[in-house]
Formats: C-alpha cells, sequence, structure tokens
C-alpha cells in the first residue's frame, strides 16, 4: 500500500458506514448502493457530485469490515462502533495505520504522553524514507496531522491534556467484539490494549 495523503478529505462517517453496510448486507452492488444513496440523500448533502466524492471512501471503508464485524456495527454499543470505524480507516490508509503502531502503542507501552511534536517527527521519519511524503507541502502535513488527530480524539483513544499534549488510552470493547476480534482481527483487538499486534 503507497503512502497517500487521500485522507485529508476522510470525515468520521459512521452514520454513512452504517447506511453503506446495511445495503451491502442486503446484497446490493456497489453502484446499485451508490444509486440509492443518491437518489434517497442518505449521507444528507447538498448534491450529487459531493455524495459521489463521499461515497467511495465510505464504500472503501465498509468493505474493509468482514460479514461478522459489518453485522457487529449495526448493533454495537458506542464503543464498538467508534473502533470498527477507526478500524475500517486504518485498514485503508497506510500512514493512519504506521502511526498507531509506530507512536501511539510505543508511546503506551513506555508509558509516555503523546505530543503534538511526535506528528511532525513521524513525517519528518516518513520523508526519509518515501520520496512521495518528502515532496507534500507543510500545509498538506498539517492537514494530515489535523485529520489523525480527529480521528484518535473521536474514538477517545487519545484525550488532550492542553495544546501540546495527550494522554493515550485504550479502547474498550465489548465482551462480544473483544472475543471476536482477539481470534480473528489481531488489529482490532490490539485497540483493547495498545499493545503490538499479534498476527496470527
Amino acid at each position: 500500500m503507497e503512502y497517500s495523503a487521500g485522507f485529508t478529505k476522510e470525515k468520521w462517517s459512521e452514520n454513512d458506514i452504517a447506511i453503506v453496510i446495511e445495503l451491502m448486507l442486503l446484497g446490493k452492488s456497489k453502484k446499485e448502493i451508490l444509486e440509492e444513496v443518491i437518489e434517497k440523500n442518505l449521507f444528507q448533502l447538498r448534491s450529487p457530485v459531493s455524495i459521489k466524492n463521499r461515497f467511495n471512501m465510505v464504500y472503501n471503508r465498509a468493505a474493509a469490515l468482514d460479514d461478522e464485524m459489518k453485522q457487529h456495527f449495526l448493533s454495537a454499543n458506542d464503543y464498538d462502533r467508534k473502533a470498527l470505524t477507526l478500524y475500517s480507516f486504518l485498514q485503508v490508509y497506510r500512514l493512519p495505520l504506521e502511526f498507531y503502531v509506530e507512536v501511539i502503542v510505543y508511546k503506551y507501552e513506555q508509558q509516555e504522553s503523546l505530543y503534538r511534536n511526535d506528528f511532525y517527527y513521524f513525517f519528518e521519519d516518513k520523508a526519509n524514507v518515501s520520496k512521495r511524503v518528502s515532496e507534500w507541502r507543510p500545509e498538506t502535513i498539517k492537514r494530515l496531522i489535523n485529520s489523525l488527530l480527529m480521528f484518535y480524539l473521536e474514538v477517545r483513544m487519545i484525550e488532550k491534556v492542553d495544546q501540546t499534549k495527550y494522554i493515550i488510552k485504550p479502547i474498550h470493547l465489548s465482551q462480544d467484539l473483544k472475543t471476536y476480534a482477539k481470534k480473528n482481527v489481531p488489529l482490532l483487538y490490539s485497540f483493547s490494549a495498545l499493545e503490538k499486534v499479534k498476527e496470527s
């Protein structure tokens, strides 16, 4: 998976993902789902163009969940839904996933806080190994950092202490989802313990 700055356009989209999952589970094709979303304006957006732009992102993230996770998403409590929403984001974009593993999990294991500068250091490291990242403008990096912050704050994996400092906390998963994830989805399970992902 190549490094991409595409997630600057991502929204949290939890409700949109639920809408798409419901239609997926009815066996509808991507084209049929898009037509229904546009026709009934299910995303509550102003124009078909803005729906199409949002749709591909939402569809890709919904498709990152297996059928069991899709079913659970629709009936889940708030914490589980947030965890699955974050999981869908990390499955589709390489940089947020690497930030989770290399910075959030590492800092939690070291019992350290997360600082605003940690985001910049992360992108500096990536610029050293990726020509693509090294060519991104400072404002692009800033937007990417804001997107990362938005996702990790929304799921309550990080909590703001002041302008530059955040506390890192595991996500509380229901026992059902935790048991399923432990056996089948190591990355999702790791949210509850914030430890390195044990690949099966």
